[in-house]
């Protein structure tokens, strides 16, 4: 059975040593982008001890998928590295705002590679809820790829655009930012 795990910089360092590895694989070696990584370990300035992460785990506590969680009353990527993104928007600022930021899966593991992605993607929008309500979070906001975005709205998200709702291009991907309410629809359900 699948595991989820709520860990910080200050505990479990071998998860979050996996962390970071999963996290060269997906966005460093996958998808191209421009990330600092080091020893096949993908790590930036918003890795520190304030910093909260969501992991999945199987059964033998291999690592499935992990995003990161920031409040956004500090530093944050959408705040100090995309604030373009916010085109004209009030830059979020409050202890019941997050950011999240990091979200990826395994895409290594599985036969049936689609339906696995597609599952532990459920199962980790479904953690934002979970989350939310274990630290009294009312809204997200997220620097997102428009392909993350329609994964997001696919699995019934309540999801809104930021500033005036055009993509950027940043790098190789176009990208948005992000508002995601905390309500029913991120309490997906798991078959």
């Amino acid at each position: 059975m699948d595991q989820l795990h709520i860990i910080n910089t200050q505990q479990n360092m071998q998860m979050l040593d996996e962390i970071y590895k999963l996290r060269h694989q997906s966005f460093n070696e996958r998808l191209g982008w421009e990330v600092k990584s080091v020893n096949g370990r993908e790590f930036d300035q918003f890795d520190h001890s304030g910093t909260q992460y969501v992991a999945l785990t199987d059964h033998n506590e291999e690592l499935l998928g992990c995003w990161r969680a920031l409040p956004t009353q500090g530093d944050y990527m959408l705040k100090n590295v995309f604030p373009e993104l916010l085109q004209g928007e009030v830059l979020p600022q409050k202890d019941d705002i997050w950011e999240i930021s990091r979200f990826t899966v395994n895409t290594q593991n599985g036969k049936n590679r689609n339906q696995l992605v597609s599952a532990l993607c459920a199962k980790l929008v479904k953690s934002f809820y979970d989350f939310a309500l274990e630290n009294n979070i009312r809204s997200y906001v997220a620097v997102t790829t428009v392909a993350c975005e329609r994964m997001l709205k696919n699995l019934g998200v309540t999801i809104r655009r930021l500033g005036d709702g055009q993509a950027l291009q940043i790098g190789i991907e176009k990208t948005v930012a992000v508002a995601i309410d905390v309500n029913e629809s991120l309490n997906i359900r798991i078959a």
